[in-house]
């Protein structure tokens, strides 16, 4: 089981392409990364992470990360994690999420 953190885009694609188990998104405040498909990947979004989802992507949200999720996406947040989700997106939410 392989893990990578990534912080641009190029990374993430990266990432995603060589089939990383899981991804760790600690991009900066601001810095939005944009995932379609996750694949098999577990894919996280922390610290003050910005992610766009859709598609059939999975992204798992804590700490102060936020996450527009659109299409199937699915997104579990926690802690802090901000989430906005239109279309068909499935959130799952605790904490303060």
């Amino acid at each position: 089981m392989s893990t990578r953190t990534v912080t641009t885009q190029a990374e993430l694609d990266a990432a995603l392409a060589k089939r990383v188990s899981t991804i760790i998104i600690d991009s900066p405040r601001g810095v939005w990364l944009t995932i379609s498909d996750s694949g098999s990947a577990t894919v996280r979004a922390s610290g003050s992470a910005t992610v766009e989802a859709w598609d059939s992507a999975t992204v798992r949200a804590s700490g102060s990360a936020t996450v527009r999720a659109s299409g199937s996406a699915t997104v579990r947040a926690w802690d802090s994690a901000t989430v906005e989700a239109w279309d068909s997106a499935t959130v799952r939410a605790s904490g303060s999420a």
